[in-house]
Order: C-alpha cells, then structure tokens, then sequence
C-alpha cells in the first residue's frame, strides 16, 4: 500500500509539515480543514492498486483503500521512449475496491513498458510496474470471401445459327449484410459496390454464412473454414414475390336432379412469399353468389367446400367459377329436370343451358336436332339410331348402343372418353352393327371406346371429318370373335390430322388423311 507522494526533499517536508499545523488550526477556526499536500485542496487519500499483463491489454485492479472518482485517475504507459496517458473517464462513477479497468492493447509485447497509475487530484502517484508482456501466440486462421448477385434485366444475346434470344442476367448486390456464425465467433459485414465481401480472421471450423438484404429472401449456406485458406461463397438471392394467389377446383358433382345441393371442393394456394388476404368469389353462371376474404401466409394453401342449390329453373349445363384476385378455376354441372328420365338435351342457342330435354325412346324418335345435341347420360336405344344436329357430344363415361349407331354433324362431334357401342346385335349375337360418324369440322375421340363385334358377322367403323380426327389412347373394334370375318375401320379426314398414339385397333384401319401421326 502506498500513499500519494511529491518529488520534495526531506528537509523540506519537516518544514511543510510545521507550516501545514499553522494551516490547519488557523483553518480550524473558520471551520474548514483541509489535508493533503501543500498546494492541494484535496484529502488526503490511501489505496492500494495492483498493475498487471493480460497479453496486450493492460489491467488495474483496486486491492483497498477509497474508492476515487473516475475522472481523477489516469494510467500513463511509457514504451521506449513514447508515453501514452488512459483516464479513466469516460465512464463516470468511481474505482472503488475490487473493481477493476482493462486497457485493451495498452502495452507493448515483448517490450519493457513502464506503467504509472497516478491520482490527478492531488498529484500524486498510486502505483507504479514495469511490464514485459510475452508476445501472443500467433492462430492459424482462414478467411470467407464472394460476391452476393440480386436478379438483373433481360439482356439480348445471339444464339447459335445467328438468332436473337433473351437471357436472364444477375447483378452485383451492394450493401447486403453477410453474417457468419461459429467456431465461438460472430462476424458480419456488408457487400461494396461490386457485391463483393470478404472476412478474415476465422479460427478452422464450421460456420454458418447468412446473406441478406431488403426486399429478397434471407440464404443461410454452411461453410468449413480450413486454416491459411480462403473459401469463395458466392451467393444469389432471390426477391420476395408478393402474394399470388393460385385457384384449382379438386371435384364436384358431374351432374343433380332439381335442386340437389352441389358441393364444389377447391383449393386457393399462396404461391408467393409474402402473406396475403384476397377475396375468394364462387360464381354461378357468370354471377358472383358467394364472396369472402381469405388470408394465407406466403406457400400456405386453404382447403375449401362450397356448397350451392340450383333453382328449379337452372336446368342444362351450368359454369362455376371459383376465382382469386390472381386466378380463376372452372367446372360445369349438369342439372337435370326433377323426375325426369331425360338423357340427353339440345342447345339451340349456344349458352350452354338445356332447351329441350329427351329420353332415351324420345331421342330414338326425334332424329334430326336443331341446334347443339348433347347426350349426358346412358341411352340404350332398341332398334337403329341415327342423329343429325349442328354439333353432336356425347359425354365422358357415357353409354350411347344401339343395333346401328349414324352421328352426322354439320359442325364438330365429340365422343371423348364416351362408349358407342353396336355389338352382339341380330339373332342370337351372331352379328354387329355399323358405327359412321360424320362432321363437317373435328372428332374429337380421345379416350373413347367404339365397338361392333359379334360372334360372326361384325359391323363395320367409319370416321369421317373435313378438319382434325383425334383418336389418341382410344379403342376401336370391329372383330368377329368366332367364326366369320372382321368387320372393316375406315378413317378419313379431309383436310385435317389424323392422331392415333396410343390407340388400339382390331381389325387394323385404313387412314386418309393430309397428316397422320
């Protein structure tokens, strides 16, 4: 422990000490004493400080004594021939016993650094050291480098065979923050203006290196550092995508009776990142029935049942509609009249909806259609068929037989997915009936099953078209399965493309056509 001193000689302290009673009993009087050195308005004042190495860092502890005000203490530090002074304030308060103030790289390694600790207030000196910091062991670190990219403008470039085409180009990303976190260290930077970034000083270890930046989504990457080694990481983000909702319809009825309920289940996805609220509309006809909002957070998708009641007159065919603010999703369903035993309809004024409703005998009867004839159910008919109409469909997973089916269409006929079926007719099944099909534009008979095959004689299959014939993964027959000869299939378009990948002749056809694939 020691006290504050002064450079005075002996001689003169004895004397100071005679003339420092005088001071003191004269003060007394007054009422005000003051101790300390001569000159000094300050008590007199007792601590013990220790002074000592922690690499470079310089540090002070108080062992006892009182505590001092901060802005009366400093640290002087003198290191071949240069000094360097270290108050203590900032901060304010005091040094008080037990606490201790660390100087980061305040001395010098591997040099003799002569240390004061000094109590400005009345000059004095509380302790003084001469340390020799060893040098610090020198750590084998590595680095991470790279340059962050953000999307860029279309750019026009020259493609082989000299044609024009655009591409995607990315550009550099100036100011995102890169971060890396490991190996008990958290570093973090921001890219310049080339997008570049780079930090040194990384001890061997794993790291995870997050980038990111306002307005794009945050990459996180693992790196492994490796010691005297540089790791390039370069990274591209993304821009946040505003919400968008996407609409799909997943079923619903194909076809009710009167006013049954149809339930329609959908599904509305968030397809963007950021969370959204739309309103989700259902529409019936054109006419929105039923509106509400919906919020989804970014990739989060809402299962929903819409449940709607036709009205006595909706009879025919009838669009719904669920739609966002982003898309839109359609079906149809087929509403039949109450208590009827209705199989098919005619369309004379193209809005989709029934004008006229027949059974299975009334459509036998009728014959020539004014307008679009549609047959959405199983029509057995006893006997020929034969129909003429403007345009002819008849639906998927519809069974239209007959002894003979002939579909003759001003416009395009449609039997996709549809069975025409004119087998095992005659005495006994022994023979088939012909199938002709006839339109003045397409047959559309994707998926469709046509079949004339009897026991001996089977009739024949004839498709004819002046546009396109589609018959893709569609199923043809015209054999005969005992005794006899097959029947014959003819294909002629006129001026279309005949398509039969996937399909299934017997016997096999012969093809007209332009184009046949």
């Amino acid at each position: 422990m020691s006290r504050p001193t002064t450079d005075r000689a002996q001689s003169e302290t004895v004397g100071i000490i005679l003339l420092l009673a005088v001071f003191v009993v004269s003060a007394s009087a007054i009422g005000v004493a003051y101790v300390g050195g001569v000159g000094s308005n300050v008590d007199e004042v007792v601590v013990s400080a220790d002074l000592s190495a922690d690499g470079s860092d310089l540090r002070v502890d108080h062992l006892g004594g009182d505590a001092l005000p901060n802005d009366e203490l400093t640290v002087v530090v003198r290191t071949d021939g240069n000094a360097t002074r270290y108050p203590f304030a900032p901060p304010p308060g005091e040094f008080g016993p037990g606490d201790r103030r660390t100087f980061s790289d305040a001395l010098v390694a591997n040099a003799s650094n002569e240390v004061r600790l000094y109590h400005d207030g009345s000059g004095g000196e509380i302790e003084r050291a001469t340390l020799t910091p060893a040098p610090e062991p020198s750590v084998e670190t590595g680095a991470i480098e790279g340059t962050v990219l953000g999307p860029g403008a279309r750019s026009m470039r020259v493609a082989s065979g000299a044609s024009l085409g655009l591409r995607q180009v990315a550009t550099p990303l100036s100011g995102a923050t890169v971060v890396v976190d490991g190996a008990g260290r958290v570093a973090e930077t921001r890219t310049g203006s080339g997008g570049g970034y780079r930090i040194d000083g990384l001890a061997p270890g794993e790291y995870d290196l997050s980038v990111t930046a306002p307005g794009f989504l945050a990459v996180t990457r693992s790196v492994t550092v490796e010691a005297n080694r540089t790791k390039t990481v370069n990274v591209t983000l993304d821009p946040i995508e505003p919400a968008e909702f996407e609409v799909r319809i997943d079923d619903t009825e194909a076809r009710v009776v009167g006013t049954e309920p149809v339930t329609v289940n959908a599904t509305v996805e968030n397809v963007g990142d950021e969370e959204g609220t739309q309103r989700i509309e259902f529409s019936v006809a054109g006419a929105v029935v039923e509106s509400e909002p919906l919020t989804l957070p970014g990739g989060e998708r809402r299962e929903l049942s819409i449940t709607w009641r036709p009205d006595p007159t909706d009879v025919g065919t009838v669009e719904l509609a669920v739609a966002s603010e982003n898309d839109t999703a359609t079906t149809t369903v087929e509403v039949l009249a109450p208590e009827s035993d209705g199989v098919a309809y005619v369309d004379r004024d193209g809005d989709g909806t029934a004008d006229e409703t027949f059974s299975a005998a009334e459509l036998a009867d009728r014959g020539e259609f004014d307008g679009h004839l549609v047959i959405f159910d199983d029509a057995e008919i006893r006997g020929e068929f034969s129909a003429e109409a403007d345009r002819i469909t008849v639906r998927d997973g519809v069974l239209l037989s007959a002894e003979s089916v002939d579909l003759d269409a001003d416009g395009d006929v449609s039997i996709a997915g549809a069975r025409i079926d004119a087998s095992f007719t005659g005495w006994l099944g022994l023979s088939g009936g012909d199938i002709d099909i006839d339109s003045g534009g397409r047959i559309a008979a994707r998926g469709a099953t046509v079949t004339t095959t009897a026991l001996v004689a089977p009739g024949d299959v004839d498709l004819s078209a002046a546009d396109d014939i589609d018959l893709t993964n569609g199923v043809f027959s015209a054999q005969a399965t005992a005794l006899g000869s097959d029947g014959a299939i003819a294909i002629a378009s006129d001026g279309g493309t005949v398509t039969t990948d996937g399909a299934w002749f017997a016997p096999d056809p012969t093809v007209e056509a332009g184009d046949e694939d």
